[in-house]
Formats: structure tokens, C-alpha cells, sequence
């Protein structure tokens, strides 16, 4: 947590932030290089810089309300945005600028695997902290298709098999 509040008093342009605390919120409040932050699956009122605090956005159409590379620093609980990764992954590397941190229990191989298609820089902190470089990646339609069919088939051979272990 100490390590996260230092990365969040170096921050400067526009921030996301899914499933932060209060904690974290206030540390992005008290952060006057900060623009504008977006706040996504928090319970925290909204305050002067804070927009979207309440309204409801499915983290599925991030896409749609944020424009491409318009956000400079994503910050998620893995938590919380772990159900929705077939769809944020992508969705990341499209809005995404500059670096993405990942806190709480990361699965670190999983997102290796799944941000090294990108070419990302992945950057593990400790195990409970990852930050990962999206200055370089580049998606395009057919990629993210191609991975999101790769993808599926991969749950599905994992799935037929516990079923014919158990």
C-alpha cells in the first residue's frame, strides 16, 4: 500500500482508477499534478477533479467513453477487475498511454502472458504491485480478435479437462 501512494504522489495528467479506497483517493486528491481522475467501481464520493464519480460505466465499454491514448495512468485492484479481463486487457492497451499499475493478489504469470502480445514493458514491484509500460504497445482489430479467439479456446480445453479429471 506504501508503495502505491509513492506511485501515486508521481503521477501527473489524467488518471483511472478502478477500485481504489479511500486511502488512495485521497492521495490522488492531494496530488495537484493530476488533471483530471476518473473513478471506476469505487464507493468514494466524488469531489472538484473527480468526474465520473456518479455515474456507472461497465468496465466492458470503457472503450466507447474513453477515447484511444487519451488516458496517461491506469490504477486497478486486481480484484476487482480480474472477472473482466478477456475485455479490459484490450481495452487498456487502446486508452492507455503511458503505465498501468496492477495491486492487490495479481496473478503475475496471467498477466505476463497476456500483455506481452502488446509489447509491454511488465515491471513486477513485489508480489502484490505490477507496473506495466504501454508507451509502445500497439493493437489493432484483428489482433485483439485474434486473441480474444485464442483466448476462448484456451478456457475451453482447461474447462473439458477438470470436467474428465473430476
Amino acid at each position: 500500500m506504501k508503495e502505491i501512494i509513492k506511485i501515486i504522489k508521481n503521477l501527473d495528467g489524467k488518471v483511472l482508477g478502478i477500485g481504489l479506497d479511500e486511502i488512495l483517493t485521497k492521495e490522488i486528491e492531494n496530488n495537484d499534478k493530476i488533471i483530471e481522475c476518473n473513478l471506476l467501481n469505487s464507493n468514494v464520493k466524488g469531489k472538484n477533479k473527480f468526474s465520473l464519480f456518479n455515474k456507472t460505466i461497465k468496465i466492458k465499454k470503457i472503450r466507447n467513453v474513453f477515447k484511444k491514448k487519451k488516458i496517461n495512468y491506469i490504477i486497478c485492484n486486481y480484484d476487482e477487475i480480474s472477472k473482466y479481463f478477456n475485455t479490459f486487457i484490450k481495452d487498456s492497451i487502446y486508452i492507455n498511454n503511458k503505465k498501468i499499475y496492477f495491486f492487490g493478489n495479481v496473478d503475475i504469470e496471467l498477466l505476463k502472458y497476456r500483455y506481452s502480445r502488446y509489447d509491454t514493458n511488465i515491471v513486477v514491484k513485489n508480489k502484490d504491485l505490477i507496473e506495466i509500460d504501454t508507451s509502445k504497445a500497439k493493437n489493432n482489430f484483428f489482433k485483439d480478435f485474434y486473441y480474444r479467439i485464442k483466448d476462448f479456446k484456451d478456457k475451453l480445453i482447461e474447462l473439458i479437462g477438470d470436467i474428465l479429471m473430476n
